[in-house]
């Protein structure tokens, strides 16, 4: 009897363990991208992506009239592509297996754009107050009522390794919201409703104090090769809690890398601070990120980006060394499909943080425009060195971007200076001359060189009629 009965106790215990056993099952899970009021690139081929059950057959329908259906792989894994219409909404999508159904609602179609860098792009509608502050930013929240602005921010994170995942969540843009947008996002953004009457999109991806080679991805910096000791020793960086947000590839890994393949239309950039006194590095390494990115997403992305504005640096191993960076900065043009915004105009010297965030979209956008949205007749850029011709003891200036032709600031040209073979530079006089800039220095009856708003605190002197201002350039680096 006694046997029986233990027989008996054993089976209901077993069976009872059996009945809370956690089940193996993969359950249907998708990226917090694709969740209620996301934004959506229209008339385009867009990828979703997610795990569920190894083998589990997959129905992703939506609303307005598109399904496909595909099958999970061997570990779970599910990706596939959904056609979009042109702009519009709200729309309603289901992602369905047998037993589980995601219902994402309120979807809107239209223009998708990935925000990323630094703290210029970083900063808030709101600002960073005392010191950092928005022009006009009380005004700009309060009327900051576009329902179909909506922005995606990336929670910061640093990682050793590729993640796949990540936390946010897609936010309307409203006088409640609006603060904490990307200032230079936001009115970025704005700026493209005001002009195309579409939704906009903009996932923010962005931290303060970061270097450009955080935000490229292991396999890109392989091919510099200037990190390599870093990136082949990130587990033991991690276990001895070294990594930081300046540590190469971590916030590709952990910021980025969740991102892709995200349907986009193309990416607005805003960094280099963090970069200054590595110029000559920064002119590879800038276009192997922008080359890095495009890979990864297996399309030529367009990528619009801002040059650093004039700034008084505080530390002495950085003193004289932004123009160096902002020149730097000139050299990823040679890369199709960029655009640079020049900000010599509207720099602030007492901080890094210019507070003209609207000038700033405004000119992003206006590369946009023209290039991806059809606004051909658009002046986009200020001039653009583009080469020098020595005529005694002159040196011609000729420039790109134009525009309807060159101007002198108020007070006239100044910040261009003059240096023959040994590089010493003097103070040039300058003029405009049919279209181009002739400097010249009467102590310098042979002259080789020119370089222009070469210092920390540089402001403009030269523009387009257009009132865009030219860059820093100088004619050493050939380019």
């Amino acid at each position: 009897m006694r046997r029986s009965l233990f027989i008996l106790i054993a089976i209901a215990l077993g069976q009872c363990a059996f009945s809370v056993a956690p089940s193996s099952k993969k359950s249907l899970t998708i990226s917090n991208l694709f969740s209620d009021h996301m934004v959506m690139q229209q008339k385009q081929k867009a990828a979703f992506w997610g795990e569920a059950a190894p083998g589990a057959k997959l129905l992703i329908s939506a609303s307005w009239g598109r399904q496909v259906s595909i099958i999970a792989d061997d570990k779970g894994k599910w990706a596939a592509k959904l056609s979009t219409p042109g702009a519009g909404g709200p729309y309603n999508i289901s992602i369905k297996t047998a037993d589980t159904t995601i219902s994402i609602t309120d979807v809107f179609i239209g223009e998708v754009w990935l925000a990323s860098g630094q703290s210029n792009m970083d900063i808030s509608v709101s600002g960073w107050p005392p010191g950092d502050t928005i022009a006009n930013s009380k005004q700009e929240i309060a009327n900051a009522n576009y329902p179909e602005i909506r922005f995606f921010k990336v929670p910061f994170g640093i990682s050793a390794k590729l993640s796949d995942s990540t936390g946010g969540k897609w936010i309307a843009s409203s006088p409640q919201t609006a603060g904490n947008f990307s200032a230079t996002a936001y009115f970025y953004a704005r700026q493209l409703y005001q002009k195309l009457h579409v939704p906009i999109g903009i996932i923010q991806s962005s931290i303060g104090g970061t270097p450009a080679e955080a935000w490229t991805s292991k396999a890109g910096l392989e091919k510099l090769g200037d990190f390599n000791e870093v990136i082949n020793n990130l587990d033991t960086l991690q276990r001895a809690k070294k990594l930081n947000s300046n540590t190469p590839t971590v916030l590709f890994n952990a910021m980025i890398n969740p991102l892709i393949p995200y349907t986009i239309k193309g990416v607005i950039w805003y960094q280099g601070e963090s970069n200054v006194g590595r110029a000559e590095q920064y002119k590879k390494l800038f276009p192997l990120m922008i080359e890095d990115w495009r890979n990864q997403w297996g399309d030529k992305l367009p990528f619009y980006y801002v040059q650093i504005a004039p700034y008084l640096y505080p530390a002495a191993d950085q003193k004289e060394q932004s123009q160096k960076l902002r020149d730097a900065q000139r050299y990823a043009l040679k890369l199709p499909k960029t655009g640079m915004v020049t900000t010599l105009d509207i720099g602030y010297l007492k901080t890094a943080h210019p507070p003209y965030k609207q000038e700033v979209g405004k000119r992003l956008a206006a590369f946009a425009l023209k290039n991806e949205y059809g606004e051909r007749d658009l002046v986009v850029s200020g001039p653009l060195y583009k080469k020098t011709t020595v005529k005694g003891n002159e040196i011609i200036i000729d420039f790109e971007s134009t525009g309807s032709g060159l101007l002198a600031s108020d007070k006239g040209l100044f910040n261009f200076e003059i240096a023959g073979a040994d590089k010493v530079y003097h103070k040039a006089n300058a003029k405009i001359k049919d279209n181009k800039v002739v400097v010249s220095n009467d102590a310098i009856p042979n002259p080789v060189y020119v370089r222009y708003a070469w210092s920390d605190g540089s402001s403009a002197s030269l523009f387009n009629k257009e009132g865009l201002p030219a860059a820093t350039f100088t004619s050493e680096g050939g380019l």
